[in-house]
């Protein structure tokens, strides 16, 4: 009996310093290499250090002790992670993209039946497949909203179902959450420019003139002169235009990390007031259409990662 209780007592110790001290506060951290091996290390030590506390304290039906007591800690530790990931997903700045079921599969772990289920980004940026473990969660087709900490090396914490999201129709590719307040692509970017443009880039928008004396095959050439002062010119296809505008808003993020291609504005957005905001260039926040100087006057740290692009990019 008082071996159980010091086994017990050491056990509640171990864990209560590793996820207080150790997890917490290394899971949003930007650990160096030396760091990263060092938390690896104590990561596979909590998940085994059951195995010497039951062959000090329990040498006597070793192997039964040692099964009965890996599935426990197992359990406990998933639980204890999962909650903790949660909290720091709500708490801390997360984001929040729009997916689809695409498979459901039964699952079962530990004699809990779950089901494991994979999902599919439907933006631009975030278009990967995601796979989840979790319970009832529609059939395949459903629309359902991801969320994820922009800060920690979480996994992906489901939200909700996208029937009961009331920010669905702001929220397009993707938008952002700091704790119970719900941030808009244009409006987080103000806030946190460095989040995002890490997590979604910037996209700087122009007008881009139509040679219509070129078309071929439904396809035109939209010519402009971009941030860095080259000379642009992309080809677009026009099919299903009833009438083919002079100028077309097109525009490029300014992270090439996350992306390299050239957009074209829906021809909802390309108005003639939406056009009238861009005098070199302007910022579009999904369907958001700004001036340079709103947003820069606004935030300055936009336009340094502007200058950047500018930089790698001049010849």
């Amino acid at each position: 009996m008082k071996k159980r209780i010091i086994f017990l007592l050491i056990y509640i110790v171990i864990m209560c310093v590793y996820f207080i001290f150790i997890y917490i506060p290394l899971e949003c951290t930007d650990l160096s290499d030396n760091m990263m091996i060092v938390y690896n290390i104590l990561f596979y030590f909590i998940r085994l250090f059951p195995i010497i506390l039951i062959f000090l304290f329990s040498k006597e039906y070793f192997w039964v002790n040692l099964f009965n007591c890996m599935i426990v800690h197992t359990i406990i530790s998933i639980l204890i992670t999962k909650k903790i990931d949660a909290y720091l997903t709500e708490e801390r700045p997360s984001m929040v993209i729009p997916t689809v079921i695409i498979k459901k599969q039964d699952f079962t772990s530990h004699h809990f039946k779950s089901q494991k289920v994979w999902l599919k980004g439907t933006g631009s940026i975030y278009n990967n497949t995601y796979e989840i473990i979790c319970g009832s969660l529609g059939r395949v087709g459903s629309a359902v909203y991801m969320r994820f900490s922009v800060e920690c090396s979480l996994g992906d914490t489901l939200l909700y179902l996208l029937a009961t999201d009331t920010n669905r129709k702001r929220i397009y590719d993707f938008a952002f959450y700091e704790g119970e307040d719900f941030y808009t692509y244009h409006d987080y970017s103000l806030r946190k420019p460095d989040l995002v443009y890490y997590k979604a880039g910037f996209n700087v928008l122009y007008n881009a003139v139509c040679d219509t004396s070129t078309i071929a095959d439904s396809t035109v050439l939209l010519s402009f002169k971009d941030v860095v002062g080259k000379d642009q010119i992309v080809k677009y296809s026009v099919k299903g235009y009833h009438t083919i505008p002079d100028t077309f808003l097109i525009y490029r993020n300014v992270n090439e990390k996350l992306d390299t291609k050239w957009h074209v504005c829906a021809p909802e957005i390309n108005t003639p007031e939406n056009r009238a905001k861009i005098s070199d260039y302007g910022y579009i926040f999904h369907y958001d259409i700004c001036s340079k100087q709103e947003i820069e006057s606004q935030c300055p740290q936009i336009k340094n990662y502007v200058e950047k692009y500018k930089e790698r990019n001049r010849e």
